[in-house]
């Protein structure tokens, strides 16, 4: 098998070390890390986490996983802890992620099998906002090898820039709620709302 098994922004390294990083916002290249097997951004609290847990799990030397870096708007270094933290649970139809204050933590390309395996097997280190690179190989360095049960494949949908539509309607009905919550009776007869 080839791995990683899904494309993104990431460079491999040493594919039997025991650490992937995910750098989020932050610019990996400039920090001239070694040691780990996998280094790169994610940028979305769904998707981009999806090809995380499908890469991770793909490769059995894998049982850490570094979050660090500097967050973007989505949210996914917070999601990714909310996760390790909280787990998921069904909302909806969806599985979505307690705990994240992300828009749309929702994981629903992969199986909850999956999911669950990860949680399992792989240590989330929260790292989320750190940017020394002096900081941040001393923790590579601090991990054991060990090798994990069995690796899967887990297939990945092709995603792109319409993936989110499907959540519309979800989205659409959280707005509502929030339009309906700020314009409470109790608002309108102050003059806030």
């Amino acid at each position: 098998m080839e791995w990683p098994i899904t494309p993104g922004d990431y460079i491999v390294g040493e594919p039997n070390a025991p650490v992937a990083v995910v750098t989020l916002a932050s610019d990996y290249k400039y920090w001239e890390l070694k040691n780990y097997a996998l280094c790169g951004t994610c940028f979305s609290e769904n998707f981009g986490i999806e090809k995380i847990i499908i890469n991770v799990l793909a490769n059995p030397n894998i049982n850490c996983l570094i979050v660090c870096g500097e967050d973007s708007a989505h949210l996914p270094g917070q999601t990714l802890v909310a996760l390790a933290e909280n787990g998921v649970t069904n909302f909806g139809g969806f599985r979505k992620i307690v705990g994240s204050k992300a828009g749309l933590p929702y994981l629903n390309e992969i199986p909850m099998t999956s999911i669950s395996r990860f949680l399992r097997e792989i240590e989330i280190l929260d790292l989320v906002g750190v940017t020394d690179p002096v900081v941040i190989q001393k923790t590579i360095d601090s991990r054991s090898p060990g090798v994990r049960e069995e690796s899967s494949v887990i297939p990945m949908p092709e995603i792109d820039e319409h993936s989110w539509k499907k959540y519309e309607k979800l989205v659409t009905r959280n707005v509502m709620s929030y339009i309906k919550k700020s314009t409470t009776p109790e608002l309108k007869t102050q003059g806030l709302a």
